[in-house]
């Protein structure tokens, strides 16, 4: 093969991949490994260090092997495995010089060892031990096998087009999802996700480790909901969807009494509304849900799908909605549920036969999270699968866990497969059916609380299996706390401070009023997992799960909720749990004690406060592992606590110490990794304008976040940061705002390969604003944009990239032409990769090239155009022939008029000069004028000028003219 196409198939990523250096001793272990879940495990983290090695959880070491890093591979019957690394410069890599010649961000894998093995480990030679693996040798099985497990195989590589993933918490249905989107092999691949931080894992997988020549557009579903509505009023939420349920219960506290069942609990009905009222209503049919006329299901529909469950409770929904719909001129769904609102308008606009301009061309879905979705949203992505189909098959792929709602959707897989069936096809579904997250006894504690499913009526719990298969037994451990209220607020206090503990709260009600900016609710917990997590007070939830049933069916959504919630807070740790109640009664005590058994259904004895601290001091973490969670608490925190996430970046930052200080951090890659962190964190906050606590100074977030960049090394971000902090604050001494739109996206594009994918991620949803910014005006700025923009849409990975680069060609080719700078028009002309007819056709008519420009636009099939040219040079026989095509032109009988006349001259006889009287070419002359309608104005007499009055001259009297003599 010629050595050009050797390079022309070369697998390449969009943006560069971590080196990975292996020592052969790693490499034959993993090779002994390769049939078991160990080998499977280190193949993974191969591909998760060439995409990202910030992220990873690793161990510290001390003594003799300090510098070196342990990943955790698992095991079992108590044998654990490590895979032990090291990032360039480490101490363990000093000693020889080949190792400084890498580049910065190289990984170097040395062993795979035994948790008890803390022999003393060399680096080995560079030259002579270490094989460089790059993306193309881990996606094949020369040296590491598949780290797929057989389910997420069969998921991948399944020819189904709608496809279901359904697994438990920490199963991997997330990286299954991954995976089978690489695998559709589509050009381009649509992938929505719920929350920032998963979608930027998702962004830098697919830009480090899949190749380039496909389009990977990632986005969140509010992102995906806004790029379907577009940037006008149809993508913006008319209220924040907080203040949106605060204003339900606002709305309806005076009618609460005649709620019925309904009226001691109005968040019961506002998620029974959300759920199934609004949430349930289709544009047109789907599935089991019938065609609704505006933003709710008709009453009949909604009461034959759910009086099954509340029974005479709907009358109470329906009325309570008819006094919120008389309660102002707004519709309904604009004012209480405006993420619905906006999906309905979506599903409107899905629901016509109109183009697609914001992903027409996609071979591929991918939708994690499903299960948050009401039917209504599912339909908008269902409808766009729907559309995409037209063109050609396509795979749907969807994953989720029906037993994690954390919006009240009330989710249920049976109406996800019917709508799937009816509008796109029959779905098969899989299963993901082992915790690959989760140690023994958390597991185990997860697998428990699907038995509260049991205290609901069998239509009101979830399908499928409740109990994952556990292969990790890795050390955890599960505490029961209780304490008195008085000792409530110190402990918590001490808790907030502890690096990678999460505290989670049911109901934060009765918790002491300093310590609520660092308790986190279970929706806002969903996604993410923490080192160690502390349930707080979470026996009254339990035991208002597990008594007796009542017979108020309104109660069963908030049941579900309830227990949905529970499994969500349980998977959430990956080391250590604890379970804190205040003051619980005998029967709470019970009842949480069997909830924490152990393994041998002994039950859980709950430890004092000081016993519980006692057992957290146990822990001794040298300070990388401390700012590892540190930077983790960071990232997580950042949607739901701000002001943690920010105070957790700085405390990273400040535990690495003055360089140079005794007990200062002096691994580079460790101070790089924590001040990139802190940059993250602080431009995150700025970008989406986040305000802190006014307490906590009122710090200029961009130059923070700008510092931070420049301390981690990072030019790229750095010049990136500078160029949109100037831009998004727009203040009187940061110059022209363009100035900075131009900065910004030059920056964006000739940096992105070196850019995060958080960063990626979080500017993508902007890029079509500061494009159409620049657009708008244009003006001198015309040959600028045309520079810059179009590859910045191929960076940014725009869905609409061809036809933007399209639009604005012929935009700033006709501002330039409009401000009569002829030569530059041509010049962008002639620099398109395509020609452009039309373009070149307006260009020659502006310079007077008629008869040119005609001939294009006959070529274009515009003839009106080329009428117009015809006319304009004048050729009257081509304008002539044109024009008599045409039905009914309006300068049809003008011509026809004119081309006789034209054959009456032609035939003037040869003396007709010297025949002619003068009077009679006057005759002609006004014939001629008469026929092109000109009529000579009659000659104006000119008014005679009046004389000027004379003035006499005063007679000169004589001597001799006596007066009165000759009267």
């Amino acid at each position: 093969m010629p050595q050009t196409d050797l390079f022309e198939h070369e697998f390449r990523t969009a943006r560069p991949s971590r080196p990975l250096f292996c020592h052969q001793e790693f490499l034959d272990k993993l090779a002994a490994r390769r049939n078991d879940p160990i080998g499977k495990r280190t193949s993974l983290l191969l591909q998760r260090m060439a995409v990202d090695t910030a992220r990873l959880h690793y161990k510290g070491t001390h003594g003799v092997n300090r510098g070196w890093r342990r990943s955790r591979l698992g095991g079992s019957s108590g044998s654990h495995f490590y895979a032990w690394w090291a990032p360039a410069g480490a101490a363990p890599l000093k000693g020889e010089a080949a190792f400084d010649g890498t580049t910065l961000d190289a990984v170097f894998l040395r062993d795979i060892r035994h948790h008890d093995d803390h022999s003393l480990l060399t680096a080995g030679s560079f030259k002579d031990d270490y094989l460089q693996l790059n993306v193309e040798d881990l996606r094949t099985e020369e040296y590491a096998p598949e780290p797929w497990t057989t389910s997420q195989v069969k998921f991948a590589t399944s020819h189904s087009m709608v496809r279901i993933l359904k697994g438990h918490p920490g199963s991997g249905k997330t990286t299954a999802l991954l995976h089978a989107a690489d695998s559709s092999h589509a050009e381009r691949v649509l992938y929505v996700t719920f929350s920032p931080d998963l979608a930027a894992l998702a962004r830098d997988h697919f830009d480090r480790f899949c190749s380039r020549s496909r389009t990977f557009t990632v986005l969140t579903y509010e992102v995906f909901l806004q790029r379907l509505a577009g940037s006008g009023p149809r993508g913006q939420l008319a209220i924040e969807p907080k203040e949106a349920r605060a204003l339900f219960r606002r709305d309806l506290q005076n009618y609460q009494r005649q709620l019925g069942s309904w009226s001691s609990n109005l968040d019961a009905l506002y998620d029974e509304m959300y759920a199934h009222l609004v949430g349930a209503a289709m544009p047109e049919p789907a599935g089991r849900f019938p065609k609704a006329e505006r933003v709710r299901l008709p009453d009949s529909a909604y009461r034959s799908q759910r009086d099954r469950y509340l029974g005479t409770a709907t009358t109470g929904v329906i009325e309570a909605f008819r006094r919120l719909d008389k309660n102002g001129e707004a519709p309904v769904a604009d004012r209480y549920f405006p993420e619905l609102a906006r999906a309905w308008r979506v599903a409107q606009s899905l629901n016509g036969k109109g183009p697609l301009p914001a992903f027409s061309g996609y071979g591929c879905i991918a939708v994690d999270e499903v299960q948050d979705l009401t039917p209504l949203e599912a339909y908008v992505v269902l409808k766009l699968a729907q559309r995409l189909n037209e063109s050609a098959p396509m795979p749907l792929l969807l994953a989720g866990d029906e037993a994690q709602t954390v919006r009240p959707t009330d989710f249920e897989w049976a109406w996800l497969n019917d709508m799937a069936h009816s509008m796109v096809g029959q779905p098969q579904e899989f299963n993901m059916p082992v915790n690959l997250r989760s140690p023994r006894q958390i597991a185990n504690l997860v697998n428990r609380s699907w038995d509260f499913y049991e205290f609901l009526d069998k239509q009101d719990r979830p399908s499928g299996a409740g109990y994952a298969e556990i292969e990790d037994d890795s050390p955890d451990q599960i505490l029961y706390a209780a304490m008195p209220a008085v000792e409530l607020p110190t402990l918590l206090g001490e808790l907030a401070q502890r690096e990678g503990l999460a505290m989670i709260a049911f109901d934060k009600t009765n918790l002491p009023k300093e310590t609520l900016p660092f308790v986190l609710s279970p929706s806002e917990a969903k996604g993410l997992d923490f080192h160690s997590v502390c349930v707080l007070n979470g026996g009254p939830l339990l035991r208002g799960i597990i008594e007796e049933q009542t017979n108020d069916p309104a109660g069963a959504l908030g049941k579900r909720l309830a227990i949905d919630q529970m499994r969500v807070v349980l998977s959430r740790p990956t080391e250590r749990l604890v379970w804190l109640d205040v003051d619980p009664d005998f029967e709470t005590v019970q009842d949480v004690g069997y909830l924490l058994r152990s393994t041998a259904d002994v039950s859980l004895m709950p430890i004092s406060a000081d016993a519980l601290r006692t057992s957290l001091e146990e822990e001794e973490l040298d300070v990388e592992e401390r700012i590892q969670r540190c930077q983790r608490d960071a990232r997580q925190l950042l949607m739901v606590k701000p002001d943690m996430a920010w105070s957790r970046a700085h405390q990273a930052v400040a535990l690495l110490g003055t360089p140079g200080e005794l007990g200062a951090v002096t691994d580079e890659n460790v101070r790089k990794t924590a001040q990139l962190t802190l940059s993250e964190v602080c431009f995150l906050l700025a970008f989406r304008k986040q305000e802190l606590s006014p307490e906590l100074g009122q710090p200029d977030l961009f130059v923070q976040s700008y510092t931070a960049a420049m301390r981690g090394e990072n030019p790229s971000l750095t010049r990136a940061i500078r160029a949109l902090g100037f831009m998004q604050n727009k203040s009187p001494g940061s110059g022209d705002p363009m100035t900075w739109v131009v900065e910004a996206i030059g920056a964006l594009t000739k940096t992105r390969e070196m850019l995060p994918g958080w960063f990626l991620v979080e500017v993508t949803p902007k890029a079509p604003l500061w494009s159409d910014e620049l657009e708008r005006n244009l003006g001198d700025n015309a040959v600028i944009a045309q520079r810059i923009l179009p590859p910045f849409f191929d960076a940014m990975g725009l869905a609409d990239a061809e036809a933007r680069k399209e639009r604005l060609a012929e935009r700033c080719v006709q501002v330039l032409m409009k401000a009569k700078k002829f030569e530059q028009a041509l010049e962008m002309l002639e620099a398109l990769p395509e020609a452009k007819a039309a373009l070149r056709a307006e260009w020659l008519e502006e310079m007077g090239e008629f008869a040119r420009a005609a001939e294009i636009y006959l070529e274009l099939g515009d003839r009106v155009k080329a009428l117009h040219n015809y006319r304009s040079v004048p050729d009257f026989e081509a304008a002539l022939k044109l024009v008599r095509e045409f039905e009914d032109h309006p300068a049809q009988p003008s011509l026809e008029w004119l081309s006789a006349l034209n054959d009456v001259l032609e035939r003037r006889p040869e003396e007709f000069n010297r025949t002619m009287t003068t009077p009679e070419k006057k005759l002609l002359e006004s014939m001629l004028e008469r026929g092109l309608g000109v009529h000579r104005k009659k000659a104006v007499m000119m008014a005679k000028k009046k004389s000027p009055p004379v003035v006499k001259k005063a007679a000169v009297v004589e001597d001799w003219m006596v007066p009165g003599e000759f009267f």
